[in-house]
């Protein structure tokens, strides 16, 4: 984080009621994809395609133990959660583990997984929006979209770019207050820019009213040098309004 907030200073320097059920059915899955992360290791095993025989068995031996599928979703849950105080670099895990504690009702330890996973650049706009209101607020500040490249974009780039999506306060300093990095070969991109994003705590995405969210492709890793000027700007927008942002980079 320290080098992506000086990748952003230092050139200026140096210049100068249905949808709910729904998601109770989409959220439960991965539970299950969390059982399998715990037997066998590995993220791979929580694949969103397993092989159909797979998924058959599984689901016989979910009706033979319903009884005890509560408790052991919870138990092989809290053994991910321990497995990624070892690797809390994990985002697509932090991702999993969140979905299996929503499904487990814990949601307070959901909404906390979740920000981690976003933080590392997972994001899941059907968890997203299964927090009601109240626990939307409790997260802070939350920006979200979708980013893609244009035609003539897609001609210039190649998938080892880098993206960033960053949002930058109207009244304040040139440090951004939000920061997302991933690479161009993600795009189309469904993005989340909240507090856990933060280069600074005293320059968080909360402390402002309003921002303009930028994306742009960097093909040095560095966040100012955007290659042939490629990026999409918002208007300024206010933060609490929580919109949903569309950029399309050109």
């Amino acid at each position: 984080m320290a080098a992506l907030a000086f990748s952003f200073v230092a050139p200026p320097l140096m210049r100068n009621n249905r949808r709910f059920g729904l998601v109770g059915v989409a959220l439960a899955l991965p539970a299950f994809a969390a059982s399998l992360y715990w037997l066998v290791g590995s993220p791979q095993a929580a694949s969103i395609n397993p092989p159909a025989t797979s998924v058959a068995s599984a689901s016989r031996d979910m009706n033979r133990t319903s009884g005890k599928s509560v408790g052991s979703v919870a138990s092989m849950t809290d053994g991910l959660a321990a497995r990624l105080t070892e690797n809390p670099d994990d985002g697509k895990s932090w991702l999993l583990l969140a979905k299996s504690y929503h499904h487990l009702k814990r949601l307070p330890e959901a909404r906390e997984a979740y920000e981690k996973a976003v933080a590392l650049g997972e994001y899941d706009e059907t968890l997203a929006t299964s927090f009601d209101a109240p626990a939307a607020e409790e997260t802070g500040a939350r920006i979200f979209g979708n980013v893609k490249l244009s035609e003539r974009s897609k001609a210039i780039v190649k998938p080892t770019d880098t993206v960033f999506i960053f949002a930058r306060a109207v009244d304040g300093p040139p440090m951004p207050v939000a920061v997302l990095q991933r690479p161009v070969s993600e795009l189309p991109l469904d993005f989340l820019l909240n507090d856990s994003q933060a280069m600074s705590a005293d320059m968080k995405l909360s402390n402002f009213e309003r921002v303009v969210v930028t994306a742009r492709v960097s093909s040095s890793g560095v966040a100012t040098d955007a290659l042939q000027d490629l990026e999409a700007k918002s208007e300024s927008i206010v933060v609490a309004e929580n919109r949903h942002l569309d950029l399309l980079i050109d």
